[in-house]
């Protein structure tokens, strides 16, 4: 998404910047303060994914006003940094792009409610499933944990979008149907290669980086 000035209601910014400040806010209750303390270094990787999330979605094509289309990266971060500081992250990324003009500020909340927040609970639902329900093993994680959830996830994000856009009375459903959907396939496997090549080199080279991933007990295993 990237909702631009004028598209929603006026009356609905106030909304719009509470379900912002609410979103961040939880992420920030739930996140493991404690245990970044005891490892600082990790705040360097947040920064860095906020980096990585930014460039990623500064290269994206519009759709329709309001609907672009563009990599999300959320399944690599919420495997890296857990999904409370996922939520940080995405939050921060869209509030550094609109601060730099490439997003607007009337549509921040929607834009975090339909583009990061589905990839991430997505991402860490399977990946909590597959870590109680299946065998441990590496190429499980990367198939069902990065490769799945990443489609999944993108799935959901475009879902919630178009949703939002139907709330909100933006688009019909017709001209969802016949300008959005069908562009939506293209994106979906390069996004899961995408997060999978970036899981697959950092669970070999830096596995301490990845908070899901043990690899004392995946490459027992």
């Amino acid at each position: 998404m990237n909702v631009p000035n004028g598209l929603i209601s006026p009356d609905f910014l106030w909304l719009n910047w509470l379900l912002f400040v609410f979103l961040i806010g939880f992420g920030l209750y739930r996140s493991p303060w404690r245990a970044l303390l005891h490892a600082p270094q990790r705040l360097n990787l947040i920064a860095a994914s906020v980096v990585f999330l930014a460039m990623l979605w500064l290269f994206s094509s519009s759709a329709l006003p309001g609907l672009s289309l563009h990599f999300l990266g959320l399944t690599v971060v919420t495997l890296m940094v857990g999904w409370p500081l996922a939520l940080v992250v995405g939050g921060v990324t869209l509030l550094l792009l609109s601060l730099a003009g490439q997003m607007a500020f009337s549509g921040i909340g929607l834009d975090m409610l339909g583009m990061v927040v589905p990839p991430v609970i997505v991402t860490a639902l399977i990946n909590a499933g597959a870590q109680r329900l299946l065998p441990t093993n590496y190429f499980i994680y990367l198939f069902v944990n990065s490769f799945l959830s990443a489609i999944l996830g993108a799935m959901a994000a475009a879902l919630a979008s178009a949703s939002l856009m139907l709330v909100l009375g933006i688009y019909t459903w017709d001209v969802l149907a016949s300008s959005y959907f069908p562009l939506l396939p293209i994106q979906w496997v390069p996004e899961a290669m995408i997060n999978t090549m970036m899981i697959l080199g950092l669970t070999l080279l830096r596995p301490d980086w990845v908070i899901t991933f043990d690899d004392r007990r995946y490459f027992k295993n």
